[in-house]
């Protein structure tokens, strides 16, 4: 059975009163959870109902005037660098300029363990949260899986 804390949660995120933190200490972050945010998001409930808080495109000029800030940023992957180290996810025809997401190797192993491998990303809209980079052009740095979910249209869900 979900605990208060749980319960709580559950029903700030339903009400578009908080975010979904899938890196918070407590683990507080059940994968329903996205699709309440989700719900939320699109009923523009709450905090959604504001524009600075809504999923930024990833080429959207802002990206780069928010370095250091939580966003949600979403898009189509373009290329994938798998290295030995890190894995990364590109979102425009310039790695060195356009924005990323960067894949620590425990965290690509785990996404690759779900079956998000880069065949089966490639060419997919993404979404990712977490706090923007300055890294040859901007960045967010995936510490969990859970911070990255696929991206389902209206279109794709019918």
């Amino acid at each position: 059975a979900p605990s208060d804390r749980e319960d709580l949660a559950a029903a700030l995120v339903a009400a578009g009163l908080a975010m979904v933190d899938p890196t918070h200490p407590e683990g507080l972050c059940d994968p329903q959870l996205l699709a309440t945010e989700q719900s939320a998001r699109e009923r523009g409930l709450g905090l959604w109902a504001e524009a600075r808080y809504k999923p930024l495109a990833v080429d959207a000029p802002a990206l780069g005037e928010r370095a250091g800030q939580f966003a949600i940023v979403e898009g189509r992957i373009r290329s994938i660098g798998e290295r030995e180290q890190r894995t990364y996810l590109n979102f425009g025809s310039d790695w060195s300029s356009d924005f990323t997401i960067i894949v620590p190797r425990r965290v690509w192993t785990g996404l690759v363990d779900r079956g998000l491998t880069a065949a089966a990303l490639r060419g997919r809209r993404i979404r990712a949260r977490g706090i923007l980079e300055n890294w040859q052009g901007t960045a967010i740095t995936v510490i969990v899986p859970e911070m990255l979910e696929v991206a389902h249209s209206e279109r794709e869900r019918r």
